[in-house]
């Protein structure tokens, strides 16, 4: 066959055709070897374009057989959010290409509503996608070793004075003649406390996030960003917020909160500071599954290294669903960094908070719906675009009673050689 027959050669013809030259034209003496093998190479090749052809027809019957044969059932893939599969990617790129470029897709993009946020007037600007918001949600609950992950999280109107008590409850026995009893009104926890509407930011870099091109890279890094920087700021507002500030309450500006002061000998020795602890707390927290919070550096230069009379270190080393953390007699230590909350040996100022002893759960609370937005917007004065994420929360100090502040107490020593000038003056005078 010549090289253009071949081009049109059906696969039967084909077939035979190598076949033919496999079992009869190479085995004549005067065949042309030559003239065979490039006939051949030509063949083979028609062979493979005509299976390629054929696999890819196959392919495409078949998904017009399972389009007709359920075209009647096909039902729209919903995500989480609600939304179509289609409609919820749409919305994801749209919002990437809000955070990289500034453009706003009107078609695809929400607009944060402040009306179903009473108190809110300012502009919260677009809202993050579901798909964003559960990623940033998952990885704030993996952020282990913060005091943010302690706490309570709550999600209840603001504005509203809510009795302290009705974060808790007490046991009662139904009477005996089976009426009900009244509610319970959290036994004789007294007080109220009242969550704001306190807009957080969450400036974002532009160049890092302008480099992931890819929708699930550029949602994963966002999602990073936003967790950790969110649980770094709760922390500190946590331990040091202004409430009047617009910020969470802070543990440590909290009056009503009571403290127990150690002086450097007193933490060295695990009696004096056993002692100390035990006299000062109440039973009923005592009893309780009471935890600590203490900077790395704290813990390994005072605990780690403090032994009971059984030589046994009062102080251990703890893994966490993979965050280290650590125990002081059974009790769970968060270890902090030493910009949140001092060391013991650096502090200088007699009074200083190095810590705490706490019931996180039942002591304060964080209160937030975690619905994250993000605005942009140009600052004329730095000529520069501003992109940042946005989070309405609150956070007070539910029970004072339940939080004491390990604070340092610095003893004055004696001048040095005060005591040996003294004896060498009355020894001059009995001589």
């Amino acid at each position: 066959m010549t090289l253009e027959e071949i081009k049109e050669a059906k696969r039967k013809q084909v077939e035979d055709r190598i076949k033919e030259i496999k079992e009869v034209e190479m085995l004549k003496r005067d065949a042309n070897i030559d003239e065979l093998t490039v006939e051949a190479e030509a063949l083979i090749a028609r062979k493979k374009e005509l299976d390629e052809a054929q696999a890819e027809q196959i392919k495409r019957d078949k998904l017009s057989g399972l389009i007709k044969a359920g075209q009647a059932g096909i039902q729209e893939v919903k995500t989480v959010g609600g939304q179509g599969a289609a409609d919820d990617m749409l919305e994801r790129k749209a919002f990437m290409d809000y955070i990289v470029t500034g453009k706003i897709d009107t078609e695809h993009l929400k607009r944060a509503n402040t009306t179903n946020t009473p108190g809110v007037s300012a502009d919260l600007g677009v809202m993050i996608p579901h798909k964003v918001q559960q990623e940033i949600i998952t990885e704030i609950k993996n952020i282990r070793g913060s005091l943010y992950s302690k706490v309570r999280q709550t999600d209840v109107p603001g504005g509203v004075e809510y009795p302290v008590g009705s974060f808790s409850a007490t046991f009662t026995r139904i009477g005996e003649t089976g009426a009900p009893t009244g509610r319970q009104k959290g036994g004789a926890i007294s007080g109220s406390i009242m969550f704001k509407y306190n807009i957080g930011e969450i400036r974002l870099s532009k160049t890092l996030l302008q480099s992931l091109l890819a929708v699930p890279a550029f949602e994963a890094e966002i999602s990073k960003i936003i967790a950790e920087a969110y649980v770094k700021a709760m922390d500190f507002e946590i331990w040091e917020g202004d409430k009047n500030a617009q910020q969470l309450e802070g543990i440590t500006t909290n009056t009503n909160v009571k403290t127990i002061e150690f002086t450097e000998t007193e933490l060295k020795d695990w009696k004096s500071l056993y002692k100390k602890i035990m006299a000062s707390i109440p039973l009923a927290l005592l009893n309780a599954p009471f935890e600590y919070a203490l900077s790395n550096g704290t813990f390994m230069s005072n605990f780690m290294t403090l032994a009971n009379d059984n030589n046994t270190p009062i102080g251990q080393f703890v893994d966490f669903n993979g965050s280290t953390g650590g125990k002081i007699n059974g009790h769970d230590v968060t270890l902090v960094e030493a910009d949140l909350i001092p060391d013991f040996d650096s502090i200088t100022t007699t009074g200083t908070a190095f810590g705490m002893l706490w019931l996180p759960k039942q002591a304060y609370a964080v209160n937030t719906n975690m619905q994250f937005t993000v605005k942009r917007y140009e600052d004329n004065e730095k000529n520069e675009t501003v992109t940042k994420a946005l989070v309405v929360n609150d956070g007070r100090v539910l029970r004072p009673d339940l939080i004491y502040l390990l604070k340092k107490k610095i003893v004055a020593e004696p001048p040095k050689g005060q005591g040996e000038q003294t004896g060498q003056t009355e020894q001059t005078d009995q001589g």
